[in-house]
């Protein structure tokens, strides 16, 4: 799975989602977007000590 793709499905999700929780759906949208611009494609697979800021 691609960064773009899970985006696109938290994005479909935030429809469904109640309205209580919408911040923390926007909250890992915004993490998966900053992360698809620093270059991470593959997160969960990512060693962040070696990425700088």
């Amino acid at each position: 799975m691609t960064n773009d793709q899970a985006i696109k499905a938290l994005e479909e999700i935030k429809t469904y989602t109640a309205a209580t929780r919408l911040d923390e759906i926007e909250y890992v949208i915004d993490i998966m977007k900053k992360l698809e611009a620093a270059g991470v494609s593959k997160p969960l697979e990512a060693d962040f000590e070696k990425i700088k800021n």
